[in-house]
């Protein structure tokens, strides 16, 4: 993993402290699924020590992301429990969904960060989910 740490865009921001008057927070999970041609190493290794930084280079204050995280897939499986597989999941926070429309279809994010997703991921498999939470414990 990449020397320069995972949390990429802003300080973490746990949801649970939000106050019951602000809006909940908009969480997008992107599946990602590597090149065809690299092997899940190899995926991980662009991703965390080319990918990242490059996106880090990128942002600044006018980036609307609450929090960035990166989930790396275990390979472990509960028998009975069918899983699904992905060689990563990024999850990004932003406060509205215009802020998170902002950054996609900035300059910014197409011209340098999409354009660098064509050197480790099948971009025609990546698959986005659009969620707020509704915390049951913890």
């Amino acid at each position: 993993m990449s020397s320069s740490g995972l949390s990429v865009w802003s300080d973490p921001v746990d949801s649970r402290q939000l106050d019951a008057e602000e809006s909940p927070v908009l969480k997008i999970s992107i599946f990602l699924t590597r090149r065809a041609d690299l092997t899940h190493e190899e995926f991980v290794e662009y991703w965390t020590d080319k990918h990242l930084p490059l996106i880090a280079s990128v942002v600044d204050a006018s980036v609307p992301v609450r929090r960035h995280v990166l989930l790396m897939p275990t390979g472990d499986e509960i028998p009975g429990l069918t899983g699904i597989y992905y060689d990563g999941v990024v999850e990004v926070w932003f406060d509205t969904m215009a802020d998170a429309t902002r950054w996609f279809t900035s300059d910014t994010f197409t011209t340098t960060v999409a354009a660098d997703e064509e050197n480790f991921l099948d971009r025609a498999k990546t698959r986005f989910l659009y969620a707020t939470e509704t915390p049951i414990s913890g």
